[in-house]
């Protein structure tokens, strides 16, 4: 009976749908060549073989080329990675074959990267032979006058069409003018019903309520539905639905992948963050300035609860992206992350391949190598921040008390008598005995042949150093901060990350440099919980594997110096990256009290303290100096402090009830500006040779006007540039109407479609723009359409050989488009419907549930089955352990900007919901939950129907139902229960549960 009822399931679930066009097959295929295989071959093979010139007469500067092979014959067979050449010559596997490129093996990533093209078909736009000769001059002029989507968005007035009684909206009389073109007509009004589960399904992710249900029956009219539309659009389940679609272009995951599957610390407060902003509606150019400069904006968005800086979360985006632990070529991982950064960027605000010009101008667009450079250089100006963030502004309240008390202190301590030879005497021997070990010999041995980088001896930053967070603050030797004794107190002359207690969290950051000897030596104090860290080229993976990184990286333990100061080095894998740039990073995550005085750079290690003021003098001299500057008014060396401090318990009291206040901050993931950088062009895409420099600027087809981030974004979110409005609102067309006006959601160049409506397209974005960027807004307005509302069955009237001819396709949407769900709904809908759904929003991932399959480097502890009922969006996107239910269902892996996702129609799909642990354990809670139910089986099948498919059943189909359950009753030796979970399964299976009609 178990067979019969899997063979059920399976032809229940049955259905034939249009497989991907071409087209979008190919721009995947366009953009991994582009941003992964191009510049493999440009930096590892052309040296020999392009031009006219080639070793064993191969070329693999053309598709061409390689085709014909070289002197052994084909290099690649298309398909198949072990019957290619090129394979056995860079696995260096057989003797035949000599082993490429001679002087230096391919990693293991290249050698994914190229098994992985040529398995996958060997896509090669480039031209079928090799260019001979001086190429055309890339002409940005004639590229960017002749493409339609380069042209300003004009504001096109809506068809006036005769005798049409059909159109609700200006949306429908373009669609309608259309469609008249093609002699068809449109179709007629899907059931309330069906359009209450389609608008469920695209508002809020989930099949509607039963008593949304109850209420489109009872009442059908418009009025009815504008009121279900906009409960739907308040609900905070829109924000979780909308979210998940961005979520595909910026690449979103918990993890960053490669071999050992790090996290990426806090990656969910972005998705939070986007949640919100969704929900509340945050005008869309707002979002996009979030997204490219939240941090540098004057005015942040406060969260509407909780009160801290949202603006700067939508800059995480940049960082979600897959990184390599240990690369032996920092600088190509450099390149390839910035290359991942930039196509992301590209694609998902502009509908533009950037990534494309890497290794040469555009081969199609607007875009120059230059703009390409122009890009990396505004990457390189930035740089990774860790951002503690303040709840309802607790932590800041907090400083300023303490300043306050401070503050008293200092007019305290004026009032108080100036200090005696006896006391300073004391002072100063407390000083004394905590520096003891300088030996002038050898400090002057070290630093005759060493550099000093910074001294932190004045009470600003030094110039380009920055910090983020409250923790660190200078300290000089003014009264602001210090109000403890001296042996335990706040060194003047620092940087300190003490001032407000131990559990003020911060990072100190210093410019870019350049790294010019084998290692860095740094003065200073560090707690429990301190870091030091080199960036090297952006390289943020070392604080996981130290693999050629050792040295570079000092964690917690090896920070801490019990309280006192002492020299922290970075060397060891140091003298292999001088040359490149780096900067340092000073973290203090809440217990680390890290105070930096010197920071010098040097072939040998110091072998004594520097000199600090007391060792500069003998103690009769500080002294004596003391007491000039005292009398005269400049300075009171800490000395004063000390000796008011130690009859004033009472400000030490209340600076440390203060102090227990602190907690620690929630964490988020951002971007900070850094040392503002020129990026040279990468020739053909190698880093090791470089060309011209360009500053960071924004394209030269939208200017080319040079700038911060900022600039670039205030330059992008408006109506004036031409792709930025347009773009969103065909994203938001193709999520409801199963196809976008431009089909090729991340490809607006001439590589991409032709939209089949440019003046809706126009129309609608100019619209979006003038109505505040809402995307709210927008959507009500398309699913209130007539066109929205039609049936996915066409008009009886259309004669078959004109839709054949005019509209085979429907693109011009002379019905509706039958879509399937996403994965995400899909798992969503069986949890709501089985009553297993939380509410619950926000907060940490829920960990993925591993399968006996899921298994390798990286794999944590499972996590539950139903990931506690919480939403798929809240589950945990591991890079490596992707959930395999939802892959099946065609979930993106998350490694480039994905607009438009695949929709398979494979077996697998209903195995998956067979046999699914996940999908059995629901059906077997649904169906406990039916048999506590004492009402008539027969209603609770009726009920059952209505939350999975949204629609009654037949008379009929229930009796069918009855009987079903009855013979898997007797075949479950009389288990009802069972039967019902078996019931529940094959409603999930049904065509009526995947698809909206």
């Amino acid at each position: 009976m178990k067979r019969t009822f899997a063979i059920c399931m399976v032809i229940a679930s049955g259905l034939t749908v249009r497989g991907e066009d071409t087209q979008h097959a190919d721009s995947e295929q366009a953009a991994f060549f582009e941003n992964k295989v191009r510049p493999l071959l440009v930096d590892k093979c052309y040296e020999c073989h392009s031009g006219d010139e080639t070793e064993a007469s191969l070329a693999l500067d053309s598709r061409q080329g390689w085709q014909d092979g070289g002197d052994s014959g084909a290099a690649i067979v298309a398909g198949d990675p072990d019957k290619s050449l090129i394979m056995d010559a860079v696995r260096y596997t057989e003797e035949r074959v000599m082993g490429m490129p001679p002087d230096s093996r391919l990693t293991d990533a290249e050698l994914q990267i190229l098994e992985q093209w040529i398995a996958s078909g060997a896509y090669d736009p480039r031209e079928a032979t090799a260019t001979t000769g001086k190429r055309k001059q890339f002409d940005l002029d004639e590229r960017f006058e002749t493409h339609w989507s380069w042209r300003p968005i004009a504001d096109p007035e809506p068809p006036q069409l005769e005798n049409d009684d059909w159109s609700r909206d200006d949306v429908d009389r373009f669609i309608l003018a259309r469609l008249r073109e093609a002699n068809l007509q449109p179709a007629d009004d899907a059931d309330p019903l069906v359009w209450l589960r389609r608008v469920s399904f695209d508002l809020v992710g989930l099949p509607p309520t039963l008593e949304q249900i109850r209420r489109i029956n009872s009442d059908r009219s418009d009025e009815a539905k504008r009121q279900l539309v906009d409960e739907m659009l308040d609900s905070p389940r829109f924000g979780e639905k909308w979210a998940r679609h961005w979520l595909d272009l910026v690449r979103y995951a918990d993890t960053f992948g490669h071999e050992f599957d790090y996290p990426i610390s806090n990656a969910f407060r972005y998705r939070d963050y986007l949640i919100d902003a969704l929900n509340e509606d945050v005008p869309y150019d707002r979002l996009v300035r979030e997204h490219l400069a939240g941090d540098l904006l004057k005015s942040p968005r406060p969260h509407p609860t909780q009160g801290y800086d949202q603006s700067v979360l939508g800059t995480g985006f940049w960082y979600l992206h897959e990184s390599t632990h240990a690369p032996t070529d920092v600088l190509q991982n450099e390149a390839d992350t910035f290359s991942n950064q930039i196509d992301v960027f590209g694609k998902t605000f502009l509908g533009l391949t950037i990534a494309c010009a890497r290794c040469h101008d555009h081969k199609f667009d607007a875009i120059s190598t230059a703009d390409y450079y122009a890009m990396q250089a505004m990457l390189e100006s930035s740089c990774r921040q860790d951002i503690p963030l303040d709840p309802h502004g607790k932590r800041r309240a907090l400083a300023e008390q303490m300043d306050a008390v401070r503050s008293e202190f200092a007019a305290y301590v004026n009032k108080t008598p100036k200090p005696t030879d006896d006391e300073l005497g004391n002072a100063f021997a407390e000083l004394a005995e905590r520096h003891q070990g300088f030996n002038e010999e050898r400090w002057n041995a070290y630093s005759s042949q060493a550099t000093e980088m910074v001294d932190f001896c004045g009470c600003e930053l030094p110039e380009g150093w920055t910090t983020t967070g409250i923790a660190f603050q200078s300290v000089d030797d003014s009264l602001r901060y210090a109000l403890s004794a001296v042996p335990e107190g706040h060194r003047a002359g620092t940087i300190d990350s003490g001032v407000y207690g131990n559990t003020a969290h911060g990072t100190l950051r210093s410019p870019t440099f350049e790294i010019t000897s084998p290692r860095i030596d740094i003065w200073m104090r560090g707690g429990p919980e301190s870091t030091v860290r080199l960036i090297i080229d952006h390289y943020e993976m070392a604080k996981f594997s130290a693999l050629l990184f050792a040295g570079t990286n000092r964690e917690k333990g090896q920070v801490d110096t019990g309280g006192e100061f002492r020299w922290i080095s970075l060397d060891g894998d140091l003298k292999k990256y001088i040359g490149h740039q780096a900067y340092l990073e000073f973290t203090d995550a809440g217990n680390g009290s890290i105070a930096v005085d010197q920071i010098w750079t040097s072939e040998h290690a110091p072998q004594s303290p520097p000199p600090s003021f007391v060792q500069k003098q003998s103690a009769e001299e500080a002294i004596a100096e003391c007491k000039r500057k005292l009398a005269a008014g400049e300075s009171d060396l800490l000395a004063r402090q000390w000796i008011a401090s130690q009859s004033s318990p009472d400000f030490a009291k209340r600076l440390s009830d203060l102090t227990g206040q602190w907690q620690r901050p929630p964490m988020a993931l951002g971007m900070a500006a850094g040392t503002r950088q020129s990026s040279p062009i990468y020739i053909r895409g190698g880093h090791s040779n470089h060309g011209d420099l360009v500053e960071p600027r924004n394209l030269s087809a939208f200017g080319g006007q040079a700038g911060s981030r900022l600039d670039l974004a205030n330059e992008i979110a408006t109506l004036e540039n031409p792709l930025t409005a347009r773009v969103r609102v065909n994203r938001v067309w193709h999520h409801l109407f199963g196809r976008g006006i431009v089909t090729s959601l991340d490809d607006f160049g001439p590589q991409g479609t032709e939209p089949t409506h440019p003046l809706l397209l126009d129309y609608l974005a100019t619209e979006f723009a003038e109505d505040g960027w809402s995307l709210k807004r927008l959507i009500r307005r398309l699913v209130l359409s007539r066109t929205y509302g039609q049936s996915v069955v066409g008009n009886a009237a259309n004669d078959a050989n004109q839709i054949a001819e005019a509209d085979p396709t429907n693109a011009l949407l002379h019905r509706m488009n039958l879509r399937r769900l996403d994965a995400e709904m899909i798992r969503d809908g069986i949890l709501h419907s089985a009553g297993s759904l939380s509410e619950q929003m926000y907060g940490e991932p829920i960990p993925t549930h591993r399968t006996a399959f899921m298994t390798g480097r990286g794999a944590r502890e499972s996590g539950p089955l139903d990931g506690n009922g919480r939403r798929t969006i809240y589950q945990a996107v591991y890079r490596n352990f992707l959930n395999p239910l939802l892959v099946t269902f065609d979930m993106p892996n998350p490694f480039g900007p994905k607009g438009r996702r695949s929709q398979s129609n494979v077996p697998a799909q209903s195995l998956v919901m067979m046999n699914s642990p996940f999908v059995v354990d629901q059906s077997t809670r649904w169906a406990k939950r039916i048999e506590s139910d004492p009402r008539p089986l027969r209603e609770k099948i009726e009920e059952m129907a209505m939350k999975a498919h949204g629609q009654p059943l037949s008379d009929q189909s229930i009796d069918k139902m009855l009987e079903f359950v009855d013979s898997q009753t007797q075949a479950r030796q009389g288990d009802r229960t069972a039967a019902l979970a078996d019931l529940a399964q094959s409603m999930w299976a049904m065509k009526r549960f995947f698809y909206l009609q």
